[in-house]
């Protein structure tokens, strides 16, 4: 740390008492710390431009704390000018510290949940007193004594950092320019809780003390740097803490945390060939992989920045164990929103109408579903339709499907399936299942960098050239880098936000990491096992008529609705979007066990039995919950897909042995009240193809429901963008 440690205090005006009180406190550590404390009514001058001082302010910042309160957490302006900066450099290292001086719904801040909040046990400093009080006295006190031990601990990172910058400044002036890269990787990679004007020489150091551990200079140095930081991405506890790096780089030669990297690092030197290092991994993994996808993202642009091949992990990853399922996760809202539930909150709100206009009772409900089946995120089944056309990924994770990574496998049969994992999952169907457990040997890759669209380049355009991507085994050969580089696995639409595809649906990079098969190292046929996941039923509510203004499109939708065009191109979603086409969309679901074949045939029949009881109630309750022109037209539920069913033109890659379409449709056979049996549409084979509705096919079947969860997405933050301008 700096000389002087700067202290900036976040806090609304309506809470100056409490922040004169703890800027006071402050003032107790400015012997040993050298404390600054930054509040804008003090630091300010007169004249200055006021929003540039404080925005300095922020980023010369080496500790915030932040004051909770109502005022707080409805003040505009540190939600979207202080917050935002802080929370960002908080994934950097900046210790971020909110103290609760007055009692608010904080419990339902996303962000917020993930910190520990002060004073400890949920109660605000309010409640022990007055600002002056010696309760809250004794409470600034204690938490003087927590931000002396973090002081202290940043101080002694500072202090291996200015030991390795004075041990390595004599090194740094060496011109080999991998060197020179190598040390640009480690920088921007894991050295971001160190200074920036001390990066450099910390980096030096560790190519440095690589080289000369495995007796290495040039390119298969670079090659050490890289197979340490994936190695510290992987398996480190702390990958971006300057201690613990240098714990790491300490212990090479006798310490048994380092052992096996040790052991990695010297068989590279000796044979050449650090792509063939292997890294083995427990079922962490995941979700190490996942909460580290932006130090991911940097690898491996670094990697193409720097003019270095980014096709994927140096080293093969060993993954202990983990399950194989053919689904895709759709990203949830928690995911997509990180972790902030205002903007879903918000949404849901906007959802229901006026009373004085309509009851809402059915919005209510719907909107209650969906924004629940949309938390964690579902996952849509693989099809064989144009969607699904090109390469497409498997779900491979531990525990949940929302504890997992996309699994690619590029090597495929004369009939274009996998050529591994396809056969391995075929038969999960009769088996009452849908994950297998697997042991996998793979390589991590950025989606964008090897995967798009069919026929499209690198740029997105479509080549002047007619057939199919002349694709090279990337990984073996040299002889083809100028070519490899802007050519790019043709991808099943589908799973556009693997690759970032086009239009205002896939703007987003949330799911670039992707881990690419190698081999299957261990099945393992336990049925006793668990991974669980969503099974779904997803239903549209409508009116009995054909839609007037198109009768082949579908039935017509409540309130005089009416079905967009189709976009032909991606720019044209916006039209999609601004239709809505979730508000009529009723998900019934339950979570269930998929790799147990006992428990999975119970929660079929479970989910099956909640939707008939789900749509039961609104079928009893239709004159409450519909207008009485929809309700006299007749009220209709159509299942257009579910969690096994695509609802398009084409039947599904990988069939349940027990369908849902199948078992609810068997229940209705049995079902007594015959007029509410009649109003519940679960379509058959003969249906499907040839006389589906295309705008069922089309706009509600899963494979085209990535996208309609991506307008929504949208439409939340344009409602939260209303509610921050008002």
């Amino acid at each position: 740390m700096s000389q002087s440690t700067h202290v900036f205090i976040s806090y609304s005006h309506e809470d100056e008492a409490w922040c004169e009180a703890l800027a006071k406190h402050l003032g107790s550590l400015q012997d040993p710390f050298g404390v600054s404390v930054w509040v804008d009514r003090h630091r300010i001058r007169a004249g200055k431009a006021w929003l540039k001082e404080i925005e300095d302010a922020l980023a010369a910042a080496d500790l915030a704390i932040l004051l909770i309160s109502k005022d707080f957490l409805d003040s505009d302006f540190i939600r979207n000018t202080e917050l935002p900066k802080l929370l960002a450099r908080r994934q950097h290292g900046l210790p971020v510290i909110p103290i609760l001086v007055m009692p608010c719904g904080w419990k339902t801040i996303g962000w917020l949940q993930s910190h520990e909040v002060r004073p400890r046990g949920d109660r605000a400093l309010a409640e022990f007193g007055g600002v002056n009080s010696v309760a809250v006295n004794r409470q600034f006190g204690d938490l003087m004594d927590e931000i002396a031990v973090i002081l202290k601990e940043a101080a002694s990172s500072a202090a291996v950092v200015e030991t390795v910058t004075a041990n390595g400044a004599a090194k740094t002036a060496s011109k080999d320019p991998h060197v020179e890269t190598a040390a640009a990787l480690l920088s921007d990679v894991l050295l971001q809780q160190v200074r920036e004007g001390e990066r450099a020489a910390f980096a030096a150091q560790i190519v440095e003390r690589l080289g000369s551990f495995c007796g290495l200079s040039g390119e298969a140095l670079f090659n050490a740097v890289c197979l340490f930081v994936e190695y510290q991405l992987l398996r480190s506890d702390e990958p971006t803490s300057p201690q613990a790096l240098q714990a790491t780089l300490d212990g090479l030669d006798d310490s048994e945390t380092a052992r096996r990297l040790a052991a990695e690092l010297k068989r590279g030197a000796k044979t050449g060939d650090f792509a063939s290092s292997l890294i083995d991994v427990n079922s962490l993994f995941f979700m190490l992989a996942r909460e580290r996808e932006a130090l991911w993202e940097c690898y491996f642009g670094n990697r193409e920045r720097l003019g270095h091949e980014p096709l994927a992990t140096l080293a093969r990853i060993r993954v202990k164990l983990g399950f194989v399922a053919p689904q895709f996760l759709v990203a949830g809202l928690l995911s997509h929103f990180d972790d902030d539930w205002r903007p879903v909150l918000n949404a849901y709100q906007h959802s229901i109408p006026n009373p004085k206009i309509r009851s809402g009772t059915f919005e209510s409900l719907q909107a209650s579903q969906w924004n629940c089946w949309l938390v964690w995120g579902p996952s849509i089944p693989i099809c064989r339709c144009a969607q699904w056309e090109g390469k497409f990924a498997y779900q491979y994770g531990y525990g949940d499907e929302n504890n997992s990574l996309p699994l690619v496998e590029l090597e495929s049969d004369t009939g274009g399936c996998p050529l591994t994992l396809d056969p391995l999952v075929a038969g999960l169907g009769l088996q009452g299942r849908s994950a297998k457990l697997m042991q996998i040997t793979g390589r991590l890759r950025w989606g964008p960098q090897f995967l798009g669209q069919e026929g499209a380049d690198d740029d997105g355009e479509v080549p002047d050239e007619s057939g199919e991507l002349d694709i090279v085994e990337e990984l073996d050969r040299d002889d083809v880098e100028d070519d490899r580089q802007s050519r790019k696995y043709p991808m099943a639409p589908a799973q556009a936000s693997l690759w970032c595809g086009d239009g205002p649906g896939h703007a987003h990079h949330s799911d670039g990491l992707v881990l690419q098969l190698e081999q299957v190292d261990r099945e393992v046929d336990e049925p006793r096992v668990y991974f669980s996941a969503y099974l779904w039923m997803m239903f549209l509510v409508t009116v009995s008529i054909p839609d007037p203004a198109d009768p082949s499109v579908g039935p017509q939708l409540l309130r005089h609705k009416h079905y967009p065009p189709w976009p032909e191109k991606p720019a044209q979603r916006v039209r999609v979007r601004d239709a809505r086409l979730w508000e009529e969309l009723l998900p019934v679901f339950v979570h269930a066990n998929i790799a147990d074949p006992a428990a999975l045939h119970f929660q079929r029949r479970t989910l099956v039995e909640n939707a008939l009881q789900l749509l039961r109630q609104l079928w009893e309750r239709r004159d409450e919950c519909f207008d009485p022109e929809d309700v006299a037209k007749g009220i209709r539920f159509h299942l257009v897909c579910s969690s096994d069913y695509s609802g398009c033109d084409c039947e599904v890659r990988y069939p349940s042995g027990e369908p849902l379409p199948g078992l609810l449709k068997a229940r209705l056979a049995a079902e007594t009240d015959r007029d509410f049996a009649a109003a519940i549409a679960v379509p058959d084979k003969a249906e499907n193809p040839a006389s589906r509705p295309w705008g069922l096919a089309g706009y509600y079947s899963s494979c085209h429901l990535p996208e309609l969860v991506a307008d929504y997405f949208n439409y939340i933050d344009e409602v939260q963008q209303q509610k921050t301008r008002r």
